[in-house]
């Protein structure tokens, strides 16, 4: 009987020593969205995969990548040439293009990456150099349990590159001022109440039609070209704000907008390419700004959340000299408001100078992601350069 005992007791501390099985991989690992749509020559993250449960940590690899006809490809991660940045970008301190080109290097990238530790996937600039348009990703998942082979685990499709953007409109406008330095925008086109925001009389680059007009120089308001293919890896763009009749307005008489009203930083002037850019030329009829590398602009001294969508957002404002008001022409143009003409202007009219007070809003919403000499151009209804 104690033999017997014994022998349970030793049995019992052999299967209390042994350790318990640690692990688990699922058999259900995926991607959040089967296709991935990833934008030609723009840094874009994908998504995390779903591992259901699988112990960490994962160790992810690609192991084939085949195109629409299901042929094994490199052309994703084939390196070429691209300048990367290896710290950030910040012209508060980089004020010079040596300083800022000491953060720049040239360096071989594939066009597709992977995160061998989350699994998420990265695609860099240099997918504008591939010229495939649909590839099948597969993947291995290994952990301490095991590996999970995963098959055609997304459909990559790249659309076409946009070296234009436009998040948002840009908006134009002519403001009217009152006694006390008081402004207020053009509302007699169109009522403030049905809208956000007045200027969105004048706002610009806000349908495809705009934009297409904007790209290929015809649109009357507002043009985006491309005037060199250099700088062939850095960027460099002018702005020019035109009066009414086609002349370029002195770029010192284009002043930041003041941001007393704006949360957290009373005072402070909104962002402006000045502020976000380097080796800024100034020349009768515009200003040129310069990065080392695109997008432009990459980097928003006000707006400092990296995450924060409006970082592309430049404000503007003419001098109150800059210009003087078109008036007949404007009335011209637009319906007689309720009251009347005169009523309508004598809170803008300067008593002593009979003068409607006026000044220019510009808020440029773009996103420029190719290299090369680019050129801004601006057109302002009714109103004269002095």
């Amino acid at each position: 009987m104690k033999k017997i005992f014994g022998f349970i007791i030793a049995t019992t501390l052999v299967a209390s020593c042994t350790p318990p099985e640690v692990g688990y991989i699922s058999d259900n690992i995926h991607a959040q969205a089967s296709t991935m749509v990833v934008p030609r020559g723009v840094y874009t993250l994908g998504a995390l995969p779903i591992v259901d449960g699988s112990t960490y940590p994962l160790k992810w690899e690609i192991t084939s990548i085949t195109d629409k006809d299901g042929n094994v490809t490199n052309e994703l991660q084939e390196k070429r040439d691209m300048l990367i940045w290896k710290k950030t970008f910040d012209p508060r301190t980089d004020t010079t293009w040596e300083l800022a080109m000491q953060k720049v290097t040239l360096s071989q990238q594939p066009a597709i990456l992977i995160d061998e530790n989350s699994g998420q996937f990265s695609f860099t600039q240099n997918t504008v150099k591939v010229s495939g348009d649909d590839f099948d990703v597969s993947l291995s998942a290994k952990n301490v349990k095991g590996e999970r082979l995963l098959k055609n685990f997304m459909h990559i499709k790249l659309s076409a590159f946009k070296p234009v953007e436009f998040p948002v409109a840009s908006r134009v406008d002519i403001q009217f001022g009152k006694a006390n330095n008081v402004w207020e925008f053009d509302t007699s086109t169109v009522p403030a109440t049905t809208m956000t925001h007045p200027a969105d009389y004048f706002l610009l680059a806000n349908a495809y039609d705009d934009q297409k007009t904007i790209l290929d120089g015809t649109n009357n308001r507002m043009t985006i070209l491309k005037k060199d293919v250099e700088p062939k890896l850095s960027i460099k763009v002018k702005m020019i704000i035109l009066d009414g009749d086609g002349t370029p307005i002195d770029p010192s008489k284009l002043v930041f907008f003041p941001n007393s009203g704006y949360p957290g930083s009373p005072g402070v002037n909104l962002p402006n390419f000045h502020d976000n850019t380097i080796g800024v030329v100034v020349e009768p009829d515009g200003t040129t700004f310069g990065l080392p590398a695109p997008p432009f602009p990459q980097y928003s001294v006000r707006y400092t959340n990296p995450t924060d969508p409006n970082r592309f957002l430049m404000y503007y404002l003419s001098a109150n000299d800059a210009v003087t008001f078109d008036k007949a022409a404007y009335e011209a143009a637009n319906p007689v408001p309720a009251g009347g003409w005169e009523a309508f202007w004598t809170p803008y009219t300067d008593p002593a100078t009979n003068v409607i007070r006026t000044r220019l809003y510009i808020r440029w919403g773009i996103v420029i992601n190719d290299t090369g000499t680019w050129e801004l151009k601006m057109k302002i209804p009714y109103c004269k350069v002095k």
